[in-house]
Formats: C-alpha cells, structure tokens, sequence
C-alpha cells in the first residue's frame, strides 16, 4: 500500500497549491460568503474552496490511472461529481432554491447508478420479485446517496469543522476497507486516499479563522463522493456491514437526523435553513468555536473507533453497536436539554 500513498501526497500538494490560488482570485474578484458564526463582525471570507479539492482529486487520479475516461464507470463518477460541483457552484454563487439543488445530487446519483452500477442492497430485504427487489434498490441508493452528501453540507458551520470530520470519516474508512473489506477495488482505495490527501491539503486554510471556505461547492462534492465510493461496498450488505459507513459518518448524519426531527416536530420546513444545528446549540452553552470543533471531532473519532471494533471482534459487535446506540441516544437528549437551558437563559 506504501507507493499508493505518493498519490495522497500529490492531492495534499495540489489543493495547498489550488487553495493559494482560490485565495488569491477570490480576494481579487471579490468572491466572498458571510461567515454565517461570526455575526459580529461579519467576516469576508473567500468561499468555493471545493474546487481546489475538486481539481486535486481528479488531477491525482489522473496520474494513477491516465485512461479513467476510457473506463464506463468512472468515467460517469467523474461527470456525476462534476455535475454535484457545478450544483454547489451555482448554489454558493446564486443561492439556488432547495428543489434545484436536490434535483443536481438526484441526477448525479441517477448518472453512477445506471452508468457506474453504483448501487446498494442488503440481505436485510425480504424475498422478494427481482422487478421488485431492484426498485427498492434502487430508491435505497437514491436516499443513501442523497442523505449523505447532503449531511456534510448542514456540518459546514464551523472554521474546520466539515473538513475535520470529514477527514477523520475518510482515513477510518480507508482502514476498515483495507483491511477488513473482502474484496478490495485498487481505484476505490487510491481514490478515498486522493480524495483524504485533498482535504488535507484544504484544512490549514479553513482551519479558524479561515481564509477560504468549502462552500456547498466542496461539501457537496466531498459528502457525493464518500457516498458513491462507500456504497461500492454495500452491494448485499449484511447489518454490520452496513452499520461500519454509518458509524464512520454518525456525526454529520445525527445532525442532519436531528435538524429533520426538529423542523418536523416544530411545523417548519425541512429545507429551510437555520442557526439550531448542534454545533450552534453547543456555541449557545459559551464554549468557543475551536472548542466546538474539538468535540465534534473528538465525537467522530469515537464513533470510527466504535466502527473499527465491529470488525476486529465479530463476536461482541452486537454489543459494540448497542453502545453506539446508546450513545447516539445520550446524545440526542443533550441536545434537547441544550435547547430548554437556553430558552430559559
């Protein structure tokens, strides 16, 4: 695995170099976002840092595999992901209505899962007609994909907050697809080590106060992109298989989970944003922005270690994932009492 990582390397120096240069043409084209935690002093900072990921990624995979476009399927992982960038673009650029957004991840998603075969089943489904079973499959990716790129997306609150977790969320996937994945694609593999080296490349330039942003243009690509290679491995997923993506990704998914609970339970609509994430909620108890990040990020490690342990000991993950749950638990219920604490102050 040694000389795979060289192509790590060249996406870390590509997105420092590509981040430099957004940097330079944001500042000097005025291409700013509000930084929407800093009401105060309502910071000007660069936004479609994504792209330098973006071109990172597919410049280093270009050296791994300079025929990727002669190859149906990722070829269309590249358009897909390229139609999800350009989806973000506009929505950074032109604030894009709901709708047109979800209907840019939908047709991306629609592009791997006919083009690239891309798609997720399990052995959790009942018997079933094939017409049937592959309709259900097929509404099963759309929603796997579509939740989990959208997840990344409602994180990105927070200087370094998404491309910390995301990072974290990445490297735990790579192990536990290296070593406990039973048949391992050599791209799928090069491309979650191109697509880690990227963001970290990205990060010291969001990390606070950041000079550039992900935008939707990078936390879309970056949540379609850990989609559509983790789904690779969910074909006739069994439970714990399936739980190992999840675990991995909890701390994103939980927000997106509660904010759709929230919304719900209090009559507004599901995709209007607001400033009641967990992160914020956790702002709202005093802590300091880093302090918020250090235990999202401290939250995800728990979780990818949680993810790690089904693996190693197959016998106990029955209890490792009860843990988890409990946990998950724990943490919804700090959220509420987070809520009525700060109602009351």
């Amino acid at each position: 695995m040694g000389p795979l990582f060289s192509y790590a390397a060249l996406a870390w120096f590509l997105a420092t170099i590509f981040s430099l240069l957004l940097l330079w043409l944001g500042k000097k084209i005025q291409v700013y976002d509000q930084d929407v935690h800093d009401l105060k002093n309502h910071r000007q900072v660069v936004t479609l840092g994504g792209l330098g990921i973006y071109f990172a990624f597919w410049t280093a995979f270009y050296f791994f595999n300079p025929s990727f476009f002669l190859v149906q399927s990722l070829l269309a992982l590249f358009l897909a992901s390229t139609l999800v960038l350009i989806t973000g673009i506009l929505d950074d650029l032109y604030n894009l209505k709901p709708w047109l957004k979800s209907a840019g991840v939908l047709l991306a998603a629609n592009i791997i899962y006919f083009w690239a075969n891309v798609s997720f089943s399990t052995t959790l489904l009942p018997t079933v007609s094939d017409s049937l079973f592959q309709i259900i499959t097929y509404l099963l990716t759309m929603v796997w994909i579509f939740l989990m790129t959208n997840a990344i997306n409602l994180i990105d609150g927070l200087d370094g907050l998404a491309s910390s977790v995301t990072l974290i969320s990445l490297i735990t996937l790579i192990v536990t697809t290296y070593f406990f994945s039973i048949s391992i694609s050599l791209s799928i593999l090069v491309m979650l080590l191109i697509l880690s080296g990227a963001i970290l490349g990205f990060i010291p330039f969001n990390w606070q106060p950041a000079k550039i942003y992900l935008g939707d243009t990078g936390a879309l690509f970056i949540g379609f992109m850990y989609a559509s290679l983790s789904v690779t491995n969910l074909k006739n997923a069994s439970f714990y298989s399936l739980a190992v993506p999840v675990l991995i990704y909890l701390v994103p998914l939980f927000d997106a989970f509660f904010a759709v609970l929230r919304r719900f339970m209090t009559g507004k609509s599901i995709v209007v944003a607001d400033h009641d994430h967990v992160h914020h909620r956790l702002l709202r108890l005093g802590l300091k922005e880093w302090q918020v990040v250090a235990i999202m990020i401290f939250i995800t490690l728990l979780f990818s270690s949680l993810a790690i342990l089904t693996q190693l000991f197959a016998s106990a993950r029955q209890y490792i994932l009860m843990g988890a749950m409990a946990l998950v638990l724990l943490l919804l219920l700090i959220m509420i009492r987070i809520n009525k604490t700060s109602k009351k102050d």
